[in-house]
């Protein structure tokens, strides 16, 4: 079917995204942890400068100026990916109200929640051949895909802990700790937004090794979550949070801490949902949106891999 521009009745773009989320918003948490905010090219790039440690500071009582024009600023990029998700509906088919509601209501909801899931799956770079991979181009024959949010944990940051045949390790409290500490040398750990996030094998390790006294369930502004959890460590109390994502294949044996609020989705097209003309008996829906990443402070960011 040959497309055309289509005018969005719906024409509160974010809300529509607020409107999914809401839908799944515990199947979907980090859609609701990073932030947000609008880019308006497919290559986006962003500078970070980092604070020089702390160094000796004492001088003469009369000194010349020192004449320091070291640029410390660094360029970091992405690219925006485009994400879609379509359905359609025969005349027939719309007449049909086999889930309490009609059949094209219950395909909007359903859709835009799994709509919500491939945002988020794009955002840890699941698509790409390792979580750990650089942005593809794009070209006429090849879509762009974009860099999940482990690209951009400083190498320093990265613990791999397989032994040396490749196998993963069990994980203990000092490999949390060798995990958090560049993160809280360098401020990281410092508010409710830095998080450990992490699948069911490696919150089973956590039970281990914290128990009752040290690991405790906590209840978040919409009450009990099951999922939710807090972790006191050597570097203060800590949220950890288990997701279904963390149990596939290429997260299982990893978990992610951070400050998650420095990390924003970067909108080229905000998620829009339209209805594409034409001249058949039947009524198509579409999702859409035009996105990339952006990690303002990768130094409030680590990871562990190589787990169990």
């Amino acid at each position: 079917m040959a497309l055309t521009t289509y005018n969005n009745k719906v024409n509160q773009k974010p809300s529509i995204l607020d409107a999914i989320i809401l839908q799944g918003a515990k199947k979907t948490p980090f859609l609701e942890w990073f932030g947000r905010g609008k880019v308006n090219a497919p290559k986006h790039s962003w500078f970070i400068d980092r604070y020089r440690d702390a160094q000796e500071n004492a001088n003469l009582e009369i000194t010349d100026i020192a004449e320091n024009t070291v640029d410390t600023k660094q360029m970091v990029d992405n690219v925006t990916q485009i994400i879609k998700n379509e359905f359609g509906l025969s005349r027939k088919e719309l007449d049909n109200a086999r889930y309490g509601k009609k059949e094209w209501e219950y395909r909007v909801g359903k859709v835009g929640a799994e709509h919500a899931k491939d945002l988020e799956y794009a955002l840890l770079g699941l698509h790409n051949a390792s979580v750990f991979d650089n942005y593809t181009v794009g070209s006429d024959t090849q879509a762009s895909k974009m860099a999940g949010i482990f690209k951009y944990i400083p190498t320093a940051h990265r613990q791999d802990f397989k032994d040396g045949n490749g196998n993963a390790t069990e994980f203990t409290y000092d490999k949390l700790s060798e995990i958090l500490q560049p993160v809280w040398e360098r401020g990281g750990i410092e508010d409710e937004s830095f998080m450990l996030v992490c699948g069911t094998n490696v919150k089973k390790a956590i039970n281990k090794f914290a128990g009752d006294q040290y690991f405790r369930n906590l209840k978040n502004d919409n009450g009990f979550d099951p999922t939710l959890y807090e972790l006191e460590t050597d570097f203060g109390a800590i949220k950890v949070k288990m997701h279904r994502l963390f149990n596939t294949s290429k997260l299982s044996d990893k978990v992610l801490v951070g400050k998650l609020n420095e990390a924003r989705i970067m909108f080229y097209t905000d998620t829009e949902f339209t209805e594409p003309p034409t001249s058949k008996t039947a009524r198509f829906g579409r999702y859409y949106t035009d996105l990339t990443l952006e990690v303002q402070n990768a130094d409030y960011f680590a990871c562990g891999e190589g787990i169990k």
